[in-house]
């Protein structure tokens, strides 16, 4: 992983912006905006795919390092957990909503939920690229 220096705010952009699609190496190759933050091109002229998967499993090591109920949670809205790979953004968050009990508008629009575990995430992720 990179130790240049990652933009806090635009890492939380580019996880908001993953929401749509995932984060499974698949989706990361279509959709670079991480893959460009946290592993990008570089002198050793490692692929576009070859980056995307080792940001996949960057991303879900960090992931799993969360506590719970944050890692399901995220590992849900990023289609990482089993099962979430063909579900719709608005499907993942009636699944994600579920585990607190709370319905998957409120889930979506309040602060202290989605935006709260993005947040989360991307201050898990930065410190590991930036070693801080």
């Amino acid at each position: 992983m990179s130790t240049q220096a990652v933009d806090f705010d635009t890492l939380r952009t580019e996880l908001q912006r993953a929401l749509r699609h995932g984060t499974r190496a698949a989706s990361l190759v279509a959709h670079t905006g991480l893959v460009d933050l946290l592993y990008p091109a570089g002198p050793d002229g490692l692929h576009i795919v070859d980056r995307a998967i080792r940001t996949a499993a960057f991303i879900a090591e960090t992931i799993t390092s969360l506590d719970a109920p944050s890692n399901t949670i995220m590992a849900i809205m990023l289609c990482l957990k089993p099962g979430t790979s063909r579900m719709t953004l608005a499907i993942r968050r009636e699944h994600a909503a579920s585990m607190l009990s709370i319905q998957p508008g409120t889930f979506r629009c309040e602060k202290q939920h989605e935006q709260a575990f993005v947040t989360e995430l991307a201050l898990a992720l930065y410190q590991r690229a930036t070693g801080t």
